[in-house]
């Protein structure tokens, strides 16, 4: 009887102790630490936004906030299609540096509902926003379709509001507007590197690359 107790007792810490890896393993970056003079992270996610099947240019560069040039914001871009992850404090670190963070810093937004953007489509460029059951315009791969905002984390579809999205490093965020049944495509700019990172690679893998046309596929555009 002892030795049966022993045993359960022994499978139960088994269980406790493997349990913490069935746990998310993502991690948060860090800001500078002022105290211990030790720098912050500096990461890049790869992203894109895709309404109705077509990709949009890359966001123009910015590093400050929309509406206060004063103000130099930790989660921004430099127009090569990555968000660029170095938090100033904790204010934009931790689980504070999300895709909805990003997208306030630079006058859009986003949620699981809608998106407004920095410009259209070819066809609209001056629409920007886009809400569920919105009707895709003539010129557009998925003309006559209603749309749906959806995303995707390193080709694997997501559910729930983008913009609590946590941000990491070295994956792909694709962000799209399109019908229920097309897939989500992989953003073009994860077949290049960051620009503003020295010897940085190309966040795409075998398993999760872009197939767009090698037209689609130039930096910054």
């Amino acid at each position: 009887m002892v030795f049966a107790l022993m045993l359960l007792a022994l499978s139960l810490a088994g269980v406790l102790l493997l349990k913490p890896a069935s746990v998310d393993s993502a991690v948060a970056p860090k800001p500078p630490n002022p105290r211990t003079g030790s720098g912050g992270d500096h990461w890049h996610t790869a992203f894109g936004v895709n309404i109705c099947g077509e990709w949009l240019p890359n966001p123009p560069t910015f590093e400050t906030a929309t509406g206060n040039p004063n103000v130099y914001v930790g989660l921004n871009t430099h127009g090569d299609g990555y968000i660029d992850i170095h938090p100033y404090d904790l204010s934009e670190g931790g689980r504070h540096a999300t895709a909805g963070l990003f997208f306030s810093y630079a006058g859009w937004s986003l949620s699981d509902s809608s998106l407004t953007v920095w410009t259209g489509p070819s066809a609209d460029p001056a629409e920007k926003t886009w809400s569920n059951a919105k009707t895709c315009p003539v010129g557009t791969p998925d003309a006559g379709l209603a749309g749906l905002v959806r995303w995707s984390v390193d080709c694997r579809a997501m559910s729930g509001n983008p913009a609590d999205y946590e941000l990491q490093d070295r994956q792909t965020l694709a962000l799209a507007f399109l019908p229920a049944t097309d897939p989500i495509p992989v953003p073009p700019s994860a077949a290049f590197p960051p620009q503003d990172s020295a010897g940085a690679s190309a966040v795409a893998t075998p398993a999760c690359a872009p197939t767009a046309s090698p037209d689609q596929l130039a930096p910054g555009g």
